[in-house]
Protein backbone atom coordinates (compact mmCIF):
# COMPACT_ATOMS: atom_id res chain seq x y z
CA UNK A 1 0.00 0.00 0.00
CA UNK A 2 2.83 2.84 0.55
CA UNK A 3 3.61 1.99 -2.84
CA UNK A 4 0.58 3.73 -3.57
CA UNK A 5 0.80 6.28 -1.26
CA UNK A 6 4.07 7.84 -1.90
CA UNK A 7 3.75 7.80 -5.69
CA UNK A 8 0.42 9.78 -5.22
CA UNK A 9 2.10 12.32 -3.00
CA UNK A 10 5.21 12.57 -5.12
CA UNK A 11 2.91 13.58 -8.01
CA UNK A 12 1.33 15.83 -5.87
CA UNK A 13 4.64 17.70 -5.24
CA UNK A 14 5.19 17.41 -9.25
CA UNK A 15 1.51 18.94 -9.89
CA UNK A 16 2.49 21.24 -7.34
CA UNK A 17 5.58 22.91 -8.96
CA UNK A 18 3.91 22.70 -12.54
CA UNK A 19 1.60 24.95 -11.45
CA UNK A 20 3.73 27.26 -9.51
CA UNK A 21 5.93 27.46 -13.08
CA UNK A 22 2.39 28.16 -15.11
CA UNK A 23 1.97 30.68 -12.41
CA UNK A 24 4.98 32.50 -12.85
CA UNK A 25 4.30 32.45 -16.77
CA UNK A 26 1.29 34.11 -15.98
CA UNK A 27 2.45 36.86 -13.88
CA UNK A 28 4.75 38.11 -16.18
CA UNK A 29 2.97 37.57 -19.46
CA UNK A 30 3.13 41.45 -19.86
CA UNK A 31 6.51 41.92 -18.53
CA UNK A 32 9.19 42.94 -21.11
CA UNK A 33 11.38 40.62 -22.71
CA UNK A 34 10.31 37.81 -20.35
CA UNK A 35 11.09 34.03 -21.32
CA UNK A 36 8.38 31.16 -20.21
CA UNK A 37 9.59 28.22 -18.48
CA UNK A 38 8.71 25.06 -19.48
CA UNK A 39 8.18 21.51 -17.15
CA UNK A 40 9.25 18.15 -17.44
CA UNK A 41 8.05 15.26 -15.27
CA UNK A 42 9.97 12.43 -15.25
CA UNK A 43 9.51 9.13 -13.63
CA UNK A 44 11.40 8.07 -10.80
CA UNK A 45 12.45 4.66 -9.03
CA UNK A 46 13.00 4.22 -5.51
CA UNK A 47 14.13 1.10 -4.07
CA UNK A 48 16.46 -2.21 -3.99
CA UNK A 49 16.48 -3.03 -7.51
CA UNK A 50 13.91 -0.30 -8.30
CA UNK A 51 11.11 -2.62 -7.30
CA UNK A 52 9.94 -1.35 -4.09
CA UNK A 53 8.11 1.91 -5.27
CA UNK A 54 8.01 4.23 -8.26
CA UNK A 55 7.86 8.04 -7.97
CA UNK A 56 7.12 11.30 -10.00
CA UNK A 57 10.11 12.62 -10.08
CA UNK A 58 10.76 16.15 -9.54
CA UNK A 59 10.20 18.02 -12.71
CA UNK A 60 12.67 19.50 -14.47
CA UNK A 61 12.44 23.19 -15.28
CA UNK A 62 13.92 24.34 -18.77
CA UNK A 63 13.51 27.71 -20.84
CA UNK A 64 11.47 28.44 -24.15
CA UNK A 65 13.99 30.04 -26.69
CA UNK A 66 11.12 31.55 -28.79
CA UNK A 67 10.70 35.56 -28.99
CA UNK A 68 8.38 37.70 -27.95
CA UNK A 69 6.33 39.74 -30.25
CA UNK A 70 8.07 43.06 -31.30
CA UNK A 71 5.95 46.51 -31.20
CA UNK A 72 6.69 49.81 -32.24
CA UNK A 73 6.80 52.09 -29.37
CA UNK A 74 8.44 54.62 -31.24
CA UNK A 75 10.44 55.94 -27.84
CA UNK A 76 14.56 56.14 -28.79
CA UNK A 77 15.58 54.35 -25.95
CA UNK A 78 13.58 51.54 -26.23
CA UNK A 79 15.02 48.41 -28.06
CA UNK A 80 14.62 45.12 -29.52
CA UNK A 81 17.54 42.62 -29.91
CA UNK A 82 17.20 40.59 -33.12
CA UNK A 83 17.85 37.05 -33.93
CA UNK A 84 19.49 35.41 -30.80
CA UNK A 85 21.00 38.57 -29.57
CA UNK A 86 20.98 39.43 -25.82
CA UNK A 87 21.48 42.49 -23.88
CA UNK A 88 24.69 42.52 -21.07
CA UNK A 89 23.62 44.15 -17.86
CA UNK A 90 25.19 44.23 -14.26
CA UNK A 91 24.79 40.97 -12.71
CA UNK A 92 23.83 40.64 -8.69
CA UNK A 93 27.44 42.01 -7.61
CA UNK A 94 29.29 44.59 -9.27
CA UNK A 95 31.74 43.39 -11.90
CA UNK A 96 29.75 40.62 -12.65
CA UNK A 97 27.33 40.09 -15.62
CA UNK A 98 23.99 39.00 -16.75
CA UNK A 99 21.87 38.78 -20.00
CA UNK A 100 18.37 40.32 -20.40
CA UNK A 101 15.64 40.76 -23.81
CA UNK A 102 14.94 43.32 -21.75
CA UNK A 103 15.05 46.75 -23.58
CA UNK A 104 12.84 49.36 -22.11
CA UNK A 105 16.06 51.46 -20.99
CA UNK A 106 16.20 54.38 -19.13
CA UNK A 107 18.95 56.92 -17.77
CA UNK A 108 18.83 57.42 -13.71
CA UNK A 109 19.57 60.01 -11.86
CA UNK A 110 23.47 59.34 -12.00
CA UNK A 111 22.80 59.40 -15.50
CA UNK A 112 23.50 55.34 -15.99
CA UNK A 113 21.78 53.50 -18.28
CA UNK A 114 19.45 50.58 -17.16
CA UNK A 115 16.95 48.44 -18.05
CA UNK A 116 13.30 48.85 -16.72
CA UNK A 117 14.07 46.44 -13.92
CA UNK A 118 16.74 48.70 -13.08
CA UNK A 119 19.79 46.93 -13.76
CA UNK A 120 22.67 48.54 -15.45
CA UNK A 121 23.54 48.41 -18.82
CA UNK A 122 26.83 46.89 -19.54
CA UNK A 123 29.09 48.83 -22.52
CA UNK A 124 31.66 47.16 -24.19
CA UNK A 125 34.43 47.02 -21.74
CA UNK A 126 32.01 45.34 -19.79
CA UNK A 127 31.01 48.57 -17.28
CA UNK A 128 28.08 50.26 -17.39
CA UNK A 129 27.25 52.98 -19.05
CA UNK A 130 27.11 56.49 -17.95
CA UNK A 131 26.03 59.25 -20.34
CA UNK A 132 26.11 62.84 -20.17
CA UNK A 133 23.62 65.15 -18.34
CA UNK A 134 20.79 66.83 -20.61
CA UNK A 135 22.13 64.86 -23.81
CA UNK A 136 19.84 63.41 -26.36
CA UNK A 137 20.57 59.81 -26.64
CA UNK A 138 20.57 57.88 -30.16
CA UNK A 139 20.82 54.15 -30.37
CA UNK A 140 22.21 53.04 -33.45
CA UNK A 141 21.14 49.17 -34.91
CA UNK A 142 24.83 48.01 -33.78
CA UNK A 143 24.59 49.23 -30.46
CA UNK A 144 26.46 52.17 -30.69
CA UNK A 145 25.13 55.41 -28.59
CA UNK A 146 25.77 58.65 -29.35
CA UNK A 147 25.02 61.27 -27.19
CA UNK A 148 24.09 65.05 -29.48
CA UNK A 149 24.43 68.15 -26.97
CA UNK A 150 23.06 71.47 -29.09
CA UNK A 151 24.97 70.47 -32.58
CA UNK A 152 27.60 68.47 -31.50
CA UNK A 153 27.29 64.44 -30.99
CA UNK A 154 29.59 62.32 -29.92
CA UNK A 155 29.85 58.71 -29.08
CA UNK A 156 29.53 57.84 -26.19
CA UNK A 157 30.02 53.54 -25.78
CA UNK A 158 28.16 50.73 -27.29
CA UNK A 159 26.17 48.21 -25.96
CA UNK A 160 27.40 45.02 -24.97
CA UNK A 161 25.32 42.48 -27.44
CA UNK A 162 26.57 38.95 -27.06
CA UNK A 163 25.23 35.48 -28.89
CA UNK A 164 22.67 33.69 -26.29
CA UNK A 165 24.64 30.64 -26.21
CA UNK A 166 24.65 28.28 -23.11
CA UNK A 167 22.16 30.69 -20.99
CA UNK A 168 20.89 29.34 -17.86
CA UNK A 169 17.72 31.25 -16.50
CA UNK A 170 18.38 32.56 -12.88
CA UNK A 171 15.66 32.84 -10.18
CA UNK A 172 15.66 36.22 -10.56
CA UNK A 173 14.67 36.43 -14.37
CA UNK A 174 18.00 37.29 -15.83
CA UNK A 175 19.90 34.52 -17.91
CA UNK A 176 24.14 33.98 -16.64
CA UNK A 177 26.36 31.72 -18.71
CA UNK A 178 29.46 29.82 -16.95
CA UNK A 179 31.65 32.72 -17.76
CA UNK A 180 31.70 36.12 -19.58
CA UNK A 181 30.39 35.87 -23.39
CA UNK A 182 32.08 37.72 -25.86
CA UNK A 183 31.08 40.84 -27.65
CA UNK A 184 29.13 39.88 -30.92
CA UNK A 185 30.11 41.93 -33.35
CA UNK A 186 26.92 41.06 -36.01
CA UNK A 187 24.38 41.49 -33.14
CA UNK A 188 22.16 44.00 -34.58
CA UNK A 189 19.05 46.06 -32.50
CA UNK A 190 15.66 47.83 -33.53
CA UNK A 191 15.15 50.96 -32.03
CA UNK A 192 12.29 52.54 -30.79
CA UNK A 193 10.21 49.11 -30.34
CA UNK A 194 9.98 46.53 -27.48
CA UNK A 195 10.12 42.78 -27.85
CA UNK A 196 7.10 41.13 -25.64
CA UNK A 197 6.74 38.55 -23.39
CA UNK A 198 6.44 35.11 -25.17
CA UNK A 199 3.67 33.61 -23.01
CA UNK A 200 0.62 33.26 -24.55
CA UNK A 201 -2.32 33.88 -21.78
CA UNK A 202 -4.99 31.34 -23.89
CA UNK A 203 -2.14 28.45 -23.59
CA UNK A 204 -0.88 29.49 -20.30
CA UNK A 205 -4.20 29.02 -18.85
CA UNK A 206 -5.21 25.76 -20.33
CA UNK A 207 -2.30 23.96 -18.91
CA UNK A 208 -2.97 25.50 -15.36
CA UNK A 209 -6.25 24.50 -15.34
CA UNK A 210 -5.11 21.03 -16.59
CA UNK A 211 -2.37 21.18 -13.38
CA UNK A 212 -5.20 22.13 -11.72
CA UNK A 213 -7.60 19.17 -12.22
CA UNK A 214 -4.38 16.63 -12.31
CA UNK A 215 -3.66 17.56 -8.61
CA UNK A 216 -7.44 17.14 -7.90
CA UNK A 217 -7.10 13.75 -8.96
CA UNK A 218 -3.89 13.00 -6.95
CA UNK A 219 -5.82 14.04 -3.96
CA UNK A 220 -8.56 11.76 -4.99
CA UNK A 221 -5.84 9.12 -5.12
CA UNK A 222 -4.48 9.24 -1.76
CA UNK A 223 -8.38 9.49 -0.32
CA UNK A 224 -8.90 6.24 -1.71
CA UNK A 225 -5.42 5.10 -0.80
CA UNK A 226 -6.07 5.56 2.92
CA UNK A 227 -9.42 3.94 2.99
CA UNK A 228 -8.18 1.24 1.55
CA UNK A 229 -5.51 0.97 4.23
CA UNK A 230 -8.18 2.23 6.80
CA UNK A 231 -10.61 -0.75 5.52
CA UNK A 232 -7.38 -3.54 5.44
CA UNK A 233 -6.34 -2.90 9.02
CA UNK A 234 -9.51 -3.72 10.59
CA UNK A 235 -10.12 -6.66 8.71
CA UNK A 236 -6.45 -7.79 10.02
CA UNK A 237 -7.35 -6.63 13.21
CA UNK A 238 -10.62 -8.94 13.18
CA UNK A 239 -8.77 -12.09 12.02
CA UNK A 240 -5.97 -11.59 14.91
CA UNK A 241 -9.02 -12.04 17.25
Amino acid sequence: MDRLIYTALSGLVARSREQAVTANNLANASTTGFRRELVAAEGRYVGNAGVSRVQAGAPSVTTAREAGRVTATGRPLDIAMAGDAWLAVQGKTPGTQAYTRRGDLSVNAAGVLETGDGRAVLGQSGTPITLPAGAEIMIAPDGGIGARVGDTTTQVDRLRLVAGVGLQKGLDGLFLAPAPLPLDATARITTGALEASNVENTSALTELVAQSRAFEMGTRLLGIAKDIDERTARLMAMEAQ
